[in-house]
């Protein structure tokens, strides 16, 4: 894994409030210096809710709108002075353009060593390798199905492109939920990732100090390839 000087937080997705105490306590958010929350510019009415879900409110969570066009403003961090900034989730392609083209922004974590996470999109941005989408695999010239079409982020084929090299392994989210621990598989295998790890909803993967934990209520899921393809739950 990537060695960082600050704790990172992989969410599988989900919804249940609870679950982002562990990045939130974290953070420590106070008045003074809010969480920073990075969204997908036009889903502003998605963020009431985030702010229920989060248990944050307007005072100690700082939204900002990011797209392509639009990318983060590393001064308007280091304006805001945040405790910990977390990536929302959506669809991956389009924050995989909006966060990753210019990565200047990570220096205000690495420089004041706070806590940064994501959920969903947030969390499989933020490997070096980043899953973005696809619901089939092209082994020699044939295209197979390795889950169901929903779960392709618009994209048919597996596709990988880079991303924030915060940790060195790929993820893959909704494991259980979506059946993309099937998409991991494929992407190992096939050579298209090194490893990665499967993320269940409402539970986090947490990266701090060259360790990994879990807190949540799913499961965590590692894969790599040896000898044969080896899957550790």
């Amino acid at each position: 894994m990537t060695e960082n000087s600050f704790p990172v937080y992989l969410h599988g997705g989900g919804a249940r409030p609870g679950t982002f105490q562990a990045f939130v306590q974290a953070a420590r958010p106070d008045a003074a210096r809010p969480v920073v929350f990075l969204y997908l510019a036009g889903s502003e009415d998605e963020l009431p809710e985030t702010h229920a879900t989060f248990q944050l409110d307007e005072q100690t969570f700082h939204a900002i709108g990011v797209s392509a066009a639009s990318p983060v403003d590393a001064a308007v961090l280091r304006a805001v002075q945040p405790s910990g900034i977390f990536i929302a989730g959506g669809p991956t392609p389009l924050y995989q353009e909006a966060l990753c083209a210019d990565m200047s922004w990570l220096d205000y974590a690495r420089e004041s060593r706070i806590p940064l996470g994501g959920t969903s999109a947030g969390a499989a941005v933020l490997p070096r390798q980043a899953i973005v989408g696809g619901w089939q695999v092209r082994r020699a010239d044939r295209l197979t199905q390795m889950l169901y079409q929903g779960a392709g982020e618009g994209l048919d084929e597996l596709e990988v492109r880079p991303g924030l090299g915060v940790v060195s392994f790929s993820v893959d989210v909704h494991a259980s939920q979506w059946g993309t621990l099937s998409r991991l598989l494929h992407a190992v295998d096939t050579g298209a990732v090194a490893e990665g790890w499967a993320i269940d909803e409402n539970t986090f993967l947490i990266v701090e100090n060259g360790q990994m934990r879990v807190s949540g209520w799913g499961q965590v899921y590692h894969v790599r390839k040896g000898r044969r393809l080896d899957v550790a739950i």
